[in-house]
């Protein structure tokens, strides 16, 4: 049997990240992938990343010859597109493969080792830790991979974690309805676009129930646009592919378009996992869904929480103990930078996907909130309650106040879940008695707004 330090299953952005801010510690360490080196990352997505992301984890911007675009804000249109908030904010349109490729092959060397076209089975678990993996290598058959610590890089596949016993808290699996199903197309148009730098998001319940749908343009190219619908899970909603065809590419801006490729994926968007690590195992990226519960970005998120797995793996390591007690910090890292915001986003998305496109319309163009405190949700988490009292006392008198006593109400949820994320337990002990509180939090909310 072969013996690593730390394998990880999956090298898309967050297992490719992982290796990369591993790779200097001078652990052995393995990434094993189902896809050969050359498609690595491949996976159907919105393609964009904010440069904040960058920023926070001190890694230098891209290279340009990943970059297909260059992005200044993004616009987000009412269900009627009457009305249009534009939210500032510098960022980039990626190829994902080939910037997956460039962060892995950073780490390949400095003396990561990587499997390509081998597919992670099952862990090895002895005596309450997982101490291995068993894989299969194509062409060569069933292996067993010792390691320190495993990782579950490998999206919605989920495919370690999954088979561990329900008792293991990052085994947690995901409700349907905390799914998106998206499909995109990345079109080459006849005409050049206005203004490419700004993404564009459309909210509207009959054409993306549960969801919204975008046009994102390469702004290199000028006249590529990544163009995807993405709906709610668990609701019997309408195949987006299907969405997507009818009430979009059929406008005139995509006549003659050609498309340069396509592909569907399902997206977690909901908080993250109670856990990312427990004993000798971790889990990062959409696996631990890492992901912004109201648009969707995975990429950053999953680079963050990679990046907290790493500390957290490297203080375990040099101790010789891979408890989920010494990996713990993993948990507190990325909860006090992401995963508190998170899950106050995965509130207002409960809320938003509660709303009619009648309320929507009315919501923005009242101005209920304005451009900069969607900013200020989007990059924070944070709806302050100021803000919802100074609507309330404009708009009173005016109709549908149910509407702001709700938007009142999400604010109070967020700030409460907000809290309680940033008040992560310190020990693995405290899980479950803090846990059960969130769970309550979110029973209390969704019984508010059904």
């Amino acid at each position: 049997m072969v013996s690593y330090d730390v394998v990880v299953i999956g090298s898309g952005i967050a297992g490719a990240s992982l290796a990369y801010f591993l790779s200097r510690s001078g652990f052995k360490t393995l990434v094993v992938d189902v896809k050969p080196f050359e498609r690595i990352g491949d996976k159907p997505c919105g393609d964009a990343i904010g440069k904040h992301h960058f920023d926070e984890l001190g890694l230098e911007a891209p290279p340009d010859d990943v970059i297909e675009g260059y992005v200044e804000g993004i616009d987000v249109y009412s269900p009627l597109e009457k009305v249009k908030y534009r939210v500032v904010g510098e960022g980039y349109e990626i190829h994902r493969v080939k910037y997956t490729k460039y962060l892995l092959s950073e780490a390949i060397n400095r003396g990561v080792d990587f499997w390509g076209e081998t597919q992670g089975v099952e862990p090895l678990v002895k005596e309450g830790f997982v101490v291995g993996v068993s894989v299969w290598v194509r062409g060569k058959g069933k292996h067993e991979v010792s390691s320190k610590i495993l990782v579950d890089a490998s999206g919605m596949a989920r495919a370690i974690v999954r088979r561990l016993d329900d008792k293991w808290p990052v085994r947690e699996d995901i409700d349907q309805k905390d799914l998106n199903i998206a499909y995109r197309e990345v079109r080459r148009l006849k005409k050049e676009i206005e203004e490419p730098e700004i993404l564009r998001i459309y909210v509207s319940k009959k054409i993306a129930p549960g969801g919204y749908w975008w046009f994102f343009p390469y702004s290199k190219e000028r006249n590529v646009v990544n163009v995807g619908l993405g709906t709610q899970g668990g609701m019997n909603y309408p195949n987006p592919k299907d969405l997507l065809h009818q009430h979009i590419i059929s406008r005139e801006e995509f006549a003659g378009s050609e498309v340069i490729e396509a592909g569907g994926a399902a997206v977690p968007t909901r908080r993250p996992i109670k856990t990312l690590v427990w004993n000798g195992i971790a889990v990062t990226g959409d696996a631990a869904y890492a992901v912004n519960p109201v648009h969707g970005g995975g990429k950053g998120s999953a680079m963050l929480a990679s990046w907290c797995i790493s500390k957290s793996i490297i203080h375990a390591l040099e101790t010789g103990d891979s408890s989920a007690r010494s990996l713990w910090e993993a948990n507190i890292c990325f909860n006090r930078r992401y995963g508190a915001k998170q899950a106050a986003l995965d509130i207002f998305r409960l809320f938003l996907q509660k709303l009619s496109d009648d309320d929507l319309e009315y919501g923005m163009s009242r101005k209920i909130i304005k451009e900069e405190d969607l900013n200020e949700v989007s990059l924070r988490g944070d709806l302050e309650l100021s803000v919802v009292e100074k609507a309330m006392r404009l708009l009173a008198g005016l109709s549908r106040p149910s509407l702001l006593f709700k938007l009142r109400r999400v604010a109070h949820y967020m700030s409460d879940v907000k809290r309680l994320y940033l008040n992560y337990p310190e020990e693995p002990e405290g899980l479950l008695k803090w846990y059960e509180e969130v769970e309550k939090l979110y029973s209390r909310f969704k019984e508010e707004i059904s």
